[in-house]
């Protein structure tokens, strides 16, 4: 098979344009009208390949028959070693090439009149990406590079010791959102999805039709060349050391427990509660809940730390072991020199939250020290009633309250008629959510974007809508997805900034309507929070209210889904105009005929609000047959 390479040619995308022999309106490439990427397109695709642009425009449009690929603004070729001589025939004519080639993990730009050699591009001026993963196109049929047939894994291991990675290769791109189930993850740089685990998990499994390992030689572990004996190591620290399981750790399943109920531990590195707070090394805690194990992560625990909070844990976060004055510990990962940084626990335990794979919870039953006679046979057994945990009481010795507390006693002591009145709707109907325009958008780039409405929580944008030409409405929602500022320009204040926040990369939704006619484009973008909210940890989510009846069925739809015990419909009111006096609904910094609640996702809040309204009266439980 004769070799190839990968060209790359500069493109601003795609748009509809006139044709000039027919007037029909074709889909067309926008190409720079002063560099060789236009030339280059017609002599590699030839007859495939058309010039459809104006007398009197500014750039030039290449209308192409057939597949193709384009990434991140160019497009990518296939070509053969006589088809990059013809295109660089073409560039050594013209000033300036705009067309690039792949070549030992680079990009170089082909010859042109400024240079006559090839020349690594500079920042900014050529492509950044990788194009290994993608599948370019052949000019010369017209067709995608053949996938790779069936998926294949490559197994690397450094050590019997260390779990090992599986690189799963080939035609996996169909397959992805089964990959991303079963827990693989996806390589950016290397192009590749990978798992780490002892085994592959069975889903995984089953779309895989070759084997490959390419694990390093085991390590021999020779005693003369240890520092010290485990005795010698056993005494400088003073910690005692365990027996070595006899469980190989290629049978993980039938590792045993560590930790029991109320059983005290400490943090084995540094570890984040479920809503962000940090706990140091060596804190100390105790196991408050034990979970059903994982296949993949092993046991996991809800461990209490003392003023800090409660937070999820995986086994090998904790250990039994007090710290040691003097040693300090740290946590690292090491990866293959290729490979992407693997994920931490705390991403791992969010991830399987947000996906409802978060194993179930242990139910621990206490015997009384004296049971209870067993019942006749003849009797028949009475149905258990509903049980109503009590909260703590209201504080009767003039202690302050706090916010919730505060909240309960405002709604018993006035009631508002509006209580009544707030019962969810069973009808499904379509409301509009307000817009009125506010600003125009701006970043490095300027193109006529107006904001038609934003909301800003914490700093953060979380809702922003916006309409003007489509390559400048593209070119803003880019900024968004990067987590770059976005500035909103009103006529007769400051600029306000909108981002999704330092780091918080492709965190939106996009909902876009393009109206070619009108050469407009509109855009909502809503953050992640607004989309799917978090409910397995203290976390928040927003609201568009229309009228208060939608935001309190809303707003009883969320703590449903929240809380551990049940919620009616008869409470929507009192969770709606409670919640807002306890501050967990609040109102959002928003514009343009926005009207956005912000919704504290607290279950010990919202659990206390609704016991603590049931034992004061303000709300009861529905009587049943």
């Amino acid at each position: 098979m004769a070799e190839t390479h990968i060209l790359a040619v500069h493109t601003y995308g795609s748009q509809p344009v006139k044709h000039p022999g027919t007037n029909q309106m074709v889909s067309a490439y926008k190409i720079g009208y002063s560099s060789a990427a236009c030339e280059v397109l017609l002599v590699l695709y030839g007859a495939k390949a058309r010039d459809v642009s104006s007398p009197h425009a500014s750039y030039r449009y290449v209308q192409i028959e057939g597949e193709t690929t384009v990434r991140h603004g160019y497009l990518l070729l296939n070509v053969t070693a006589d088809e990059l001589a013809r295109a660089e025939a073409v560039t050594r004519r013209h000033q300036r090439a705009a067309v690039y080639l792949w070549q030992t993990d680079r990009w170089l730009e082909l010859p042109h009149g400024r240079n006559p050699a090839y020349a690594e591009s500079a920042a900014r001026s050529g492509p950044g990406f990788n194009p290994s993963g993608f599948r370019p196109v052949a000019p010369s049929t017209g067709e995608k590079e053949a996938a790779v047939a069936g998926i294949r894994a490559e197994k690397s291991q450094r050590s019997p010791q260390e779990r090992p990675w599986w690189w799963i290769l080939g035609d996996t791109y169909p397959q992805r959102e089964t990959l991303k189930r079963w827990g693989a993850r996806f390589s950016s740089k290397r192009r590749a999805w990978y798992y780490v685990g002892w085994e592959l998990p069975g889903g995984i499994k089953r779309l895989i039709t070759e084997y490959a390992t390419t694990e390093a030689e085991p390590t021999t572990l020779v005693e003369d060349d240890a520092p010290c004996s485990d005795e010698e190591a056993s005494a400088i620290l003073g910690v005692p050391l365990k027996p070595s399981s006899s469980v190989e750790p290629s049978k993980p399943d039938e590792l045993p427990r560590l930790f029991q109920i109320g059983q005290t531990v400490y943090a084995r590195h540094e570890l984040e509660t479920s809503d962000g707070k940090t706990v140091p090394t060596g804190t100390r805690g105790t196991i408050s809940r034990l979970y059903n194990r994982n296949a993949q992560h092993g046991w996991s625990y809800d461990v209490e730390f003392a003023d800090i909070g409660t937070g999820w844990y995986f086994e090998r976060e904790l250990t039994d072991l007090a710290p040691i004055p003097g040693i300090r510990i740290t946590h690292g990962a090491v990866v293959p020199p290729v490979a992407a940084l693997p994920p931490t626990a705390a991403d791992l335990k969010r991830a399987l939250v947000e996906s409802g794979h978060q194993p179930e919870p242990l139910v621990i039953d206490t015997p009384s020290a004296e049971p209870e006679a067993a019942p006749e046979p003849s009797t028949p057994e009475e149905p258990q009633p509903i049980r109503v945990f009590k909260p703590q009481s209201l504080p009767v010795d003039g202690t302050p309250l706090d916010e919730v507390q505060t909240a309960i006693v405002h709604a018993k002591t006035q009631p508002t008629p509006v209580l009544q009145l707030m019962t969810v709707s069973q009808k499904r109907i379509h409301a509009a959510i307000g817009q009125s325009y506010v600003g125009e958008l701006t970043g490095s780039i300027t193109g006529n974007v107006y904001c038609f409405g934003y909301a800003i929580h914490e700093g953060i944008c979380v809702f922003v809508n916006m309409g003007g030409p489509r390559m400048a409405v593209e070119a803003i929602r880019a900024k968004f997805s990067k987590s770059e500022i976005v500035n909103c320009v009103p006529w007769d204040a400051p600029a306000i900034e909108l981002t999704a926040g330092e780091g918080n990369t492709g965190m939106y939704h996009d909902y876009m309507q393009n109206i070619p006619e009108a050469k407009f484009t509109s855009l909502i973008l809503c953050h992640d929070l607004l989309v799917n909210p978090n409910y397995g940890g203290k976390s928040t989510t927003f609201i568009f209210r229309t009228d208060e009846a939608q935001a309190a069925a809303k707003l009883k739809h969320h703590v449903t889904e929240l809380v551990k015990v049940p919620v009616f419909d008869a409470w929507a009111g009192y969770l709606y105009h409670a919640g807002q006096t306890a501050m967990l609904v609040r109102p959002t910094r928003s514009a343009g005929d926005i009207d956005l609640l912000s919704v504290d996702l607290d279950i010990d809040a919202w659990t206390r609000l609704i016991t603590g309204g049931i034992e004061q009266g303000v709300i009861t439980l529905p009587i049943t047959n």
